[in-house]
């Protein structure tokens, strides 16, 4: 459940950036490390915080299978002790 919770925080917050990205029509300039490209506002708001969000993802489910080895090699450890005693 908590789950399902953050994903429509999540999408909320998407659909929130996307509406107010799209009232911004104007070109920039943005220049990358190897090119240059003229952008409007909105596409600009909606490719950095997609980047953002799928960054942040793949960090938290780093930080995740860590735990998650960390708690096999623990529920090993403990049913290893307890066949010991």
């Amino acid at each position: 459940m908590k789950g399902i919770l953050f994903i429509i925080v999540v999408l909320v917050l998407l659909s929130l950036a996307f509406a107010i990205g799209s009232q911004n029509d104007a070109l920039i300039s943005v220049n990358y490390l190897i090119a240059r490209a003229e952008l409007r506002v909105s596409t600009l708001i909606a490719v950095t915080l997609s980047v953002g969000v799928v960054i942040g993802i793949l960090i938290m489910m780093a930080s995740w299978l860590s735990l998650r080895v960390k708690l096999i090699a623990s529920r090993s450890k403990l049913r290893k002790l307890n066949k010991d005693h």
